[in-house]
């Protein structure tokens, strides 16, 4: 079964972002996070108003600032104003640029935040060896469902290069990230069996064959849909082959939710 395609609009993508965001900073479940209410009511202080502006302003490619969440105060309105400085619109999707999916996977790699002045710095320059560099490649093309040759990072030396020609590549467009239920299904299955390699963990492969145990593969579930905020049906759980097929599982559970 193919992974699940991704048919609400673009406010509630946005919105699922900063509400999943703000529960992070925030250390409650997205489930507490309301919507229609200010974000400083719920306990953002300034402090806290600047990790988040990181974390989203990392994901949707912008440089939102604190004065700018005063003005959007609640998740539903400041995620309105990320789709429109993204040029989002309904029926399409706010995708991070792909020079932020780059980022973001670099940080994965060499497991450290990742600067963005760091853009036109050579991968040698980053610490990345021919085995990191073949991890990354595994990574984004997991993330952006590619299938390029770690050759090219010789070719496009620094990450602003090489996020240029992935943008030429799609058009100048944002490749289409994997949907968020798989990328949660990722993270828990990386905290619960760390010795996994982030890029053997792939829509086609399964609990079992990543070797997890019967107790892990409940963790992991367990987990993911804590973090996405959803019940999924045990038996629908139970017949997931693989984690493509699990992540469409959650998909659908929370598209019903």
């Amino acid at each position: 079964m193919s992974l699940p395609s991704n048919a609400t609009s673009t406010s509630q993508d946005a919105l699922r972002t900063v509400v999943a965001r703000a529960a992070k900073v925030l250390f409650v479940a997205p489930e507490e996070v309301d919507p229609e209410v200010p974000l400083v009511e719920q306990g953002l202080d300034s402090i806290l108003t600047v990790e988040l502006l990181e974390s989203l302003n990392g994901v949707f490619g912008q440089q939102v600032r604190a004065a700018e969440v005063n003005e959007h105060p609640t998740p539903r309105e400041l995620a309105a104003y990320y789709v429109q400085l993204t040029g989002g619109s309904d029926g399409g999707q706010a995708q991070p640029p792909v020079l932020a999916v780059v980022r973001e996977c670099l940080a994965e790699v060499l497991m450290t935040e990742f600067d963005p002045t760091m853009d036109d710095s050579t991968f040698a320059d980053l610490g990345m060896d021919s085995i990191l560099k073949v991890e990354l490649i595994s990574v984004l093309n997991t993330r952006l469902n590619r299938s390029d040759d770690e050759k090219l990072l010789n070719e496009h030396p620094t990450p602003a290069r090489f996020a240029a020609y992935l943008a030429h590549q799609t058009g100048d467009e944002a490749p289409q990230p994997l949907p968020e239920t798989f990328v949660v299904i990722r993270e828990a299955v990386l905290e619960v069996l760390p010795e996994t390699p982030a890029a053997a963990v792939t829509p086609e492969r399964s609990l079992r064959e990543l070797g997890a145990s019967s107790l892990d593969r409940a963790d992991i579930v367990a987990q993911a849909m804590h973090r996405l905020g959803i019940q999924a049906p045990a038996d629908r759980l139970a017949a997931a082959e693989n984690l493509g097929d699990l992540a469409t599982v959650l998909e659908q559970s929370r598209d019903r939710g």
